[in-house]
Formats: C-alpha cells, structure tokens, sequence
C-alpha cells in the first residue's frame, strides 16, 4: 500500500507541475491589457503605467515571469491584486491569500455539503433502489434520478431560489447572513444533477454485483438481504462510486461560479468571476491554481481510498 501511494504522490506532483503551467500559459494569453484596463477609456499616465507593469513584473520575459509563478506558489506567496485606484491612492490590491481566506470558508461549506449529499443520498437512494424488494420505491428513485440528471445546475439554483425561496419564503435567496439555512438552497442547487448521476451509478452497479454467484451463494447460506446487499454488495459496487465523486470536483468548481452568483455568495467562484471581469491576472492565477490544486489532491486521494477499498487495484 505504501508503494501505491507513493506511486500516486509521484503522479500528482507532476500533475500538479503541468497544470500549473498550462494556468500560466492560457492565463497570459487572454486577450488585453490588465495595466491599461485598470485606467478606464482615459489613457493613462506613462510612468504610473510603467510602475505598474514594473511592480507586477510584467515587463519582464515571459520565462521569468513562468520562474516567478512557480516560485510564488512553491513559497504560498500568490501576490497582490491589481490596484484599486492606480491614480495614488493604492499602489496594490489586496493580497490574494486574504481574498482566499475570506472565500474559501464559503465555498467549502457548499462543495462539502455538496458531497455529503451525494453520499449520503445518492449511494443510499441508489442502493436501495437496486433492491429486489424495492418494486414500488425503486422505479419512483430511478425517475426521480433522470430528472436530476436532465436539470442543469443554472436551472436547479433558479428553481429552487424561485420556489423555496421567492414564493414559499421558507429559505433565504440570497447572502450568508441567516447562518446554517442560507446554505440550504445552494447546497441542493450544487448537488441536484450529481446526486442523480451517483444514484443512478451506484443503482446500475449494485444491481451487477447483486447477480454474481458469491451473491447467489450468500443468498444459499440463508443470510439476511439487507446484510448481503451492505456487506456483500455494496463494498465492491463503490469503487466506480468513488471515483465519480472525486472526479466530479472539478465539475462542481464550475457550479459553484453559477450557484454563487445567484444567490449571491461571496466564495471563490464568485471571486473568480470578478477577477475576469476586471482582467485581474494576479488574483486570477491566484484562484484558479487553489483550485486546481485542489481538484488534483482529490483525485489522488480518491485513487487511494479506491485502492483501500480494492487490493485488486493497488496490486495491479
């Protein structure tokens, strides 16, 4: 098992290395100028738009901004935002780890509720569903499934803010100024079309492992149902499982830029999209490396818990 992961953090290090540099490459090539979009229709002043450039090392070679990158994200260093007033009253942004600090608690409340529903609701609903006894309820789990699976997250969050929120007013639409229920909302938008992929996933495969003969053999040894399909079937059914989730992080990513912004959460994707906006590189490399950093680690980790689940897999 060590060899496996050490295998797997020899991977992810590389991993990691390419797309960093593939953020750098394709966050340098957008099109405009940051300095010159900070000024507005006015041109600016030459030598504030130098010290600017300066200041942020845009005038340097491409390689030795590409060195500086690494070494920043190496050392946790991820730079300042852009100014705020380039004229004199800011001569930098805010610095982009204290934007990290005030978005990702926010974002990783709806990514973590996200996934808790998920496993929670998807495998059980999944599992169930795939049970012989569940002729009534398992046809309801598996429409109830296609319709998540048809409803984009832009959909789910407008719908949901619309009913719930809007016309019944059981849930607040917008903020994080009524606690725990102001997640409520964006939690089930984010979740909806992956809790009914899982479900169906994990229905499909538990029914597959429910027809092996070692399952027909337990059925012969008279044990209970419910324990052949938690013991017996379920274990091996999760390995696709897992990895769905996992490798549906980076897809959440993309969700919680939707889901933040409708109901109006300041998060990262929320802040992701701001720095867009406003052609801030420095907070844009910033945001997306987290991101992908964090996208990559739980993808690693997922290969792990697979294995851990599975000697078949770390054996090979």
């Amino acid at each position: 098992m060590l060899r496996f992961i050490a295998g797997r953090g020899a991977q992810m290090a590389l991993s990691l290395w390419a797309a960093l540099t593939v953020i750098f490459i394709a966050v340098t090539q957008l099109p405009g100028d940051p300095v010159r979009a900070l000024f507005g229709f006015k041109p600016p002043p030459p030598e504030i738009y130098a010290a600017v450039r300066a200041q942020f090392h845009l005038d340097e070679p491409l390689w030795q901004q590409y060195l500086l990158y690494l070494r920043s994200v190496l050392t946790g260093d991820l730079g300042n935002s852009y100014p705020l007033n380039p004229r004199g009253t800011a001569t930098v942004g805010a610095a982009v780890t204290d934007t990290l600090a005030s978005t990702i608690p926010v974002s990783a409340v709806l990514l973590a509720g996200a996934l808790l529903v998920q496993i929670a609701v998807g495998i059980l609903a999944g599992a169930l569903s795939a049970s012989k006894r569940a002729r009534v309820t398992g046809p309801a789990v598996y429409a109830v499934a296609l319709l998540l699976v048809s409803t984009p997250v832009l959909v789910a969050a407008y719908t949901l803010r619309t009913v719930f929120g809007s016309e019944l007013r059981w849930l607040p639409v917008s903020g994080i100024f009524a606690g725990a229920e102001s997640y409520v909302l964006p939690i089930l938008a984010l979740s909806a079309l992956a809790t009914g992929y899982v479900i169906l996933l994990t229905r499909s495969e538990v029914q597959e492992t429910l027809a092996a003969p070692y399952i027909q053999a337990a059925h012969g040894r008279g044990l209970a149902p419910a324990l052949i399909l938690r013991k017996h079937a379920l274990r091996p059914s999760l390995i696709p499982v897992v990895a769905f989730i996992t490798g549906n992080i980076g897809q959440l990513f993309v969700g919680l830029i939707i889901v933040e912004g409708i109901f109006d959460l300041p998060g990262v994707g929320g802040a992701i999209f701001q720095s867009i906006a406003n052609q801030d590189r420095s907070l844009l490399v910033g945001l997306v490396t987290v991101v992908m950093v964090v996208v990559i680690v739980a993808n690693a980790v997922s290969d792990v818990v697979v294995a851990a689940i599975d000697p078949r897999v770390r054996l090979a």
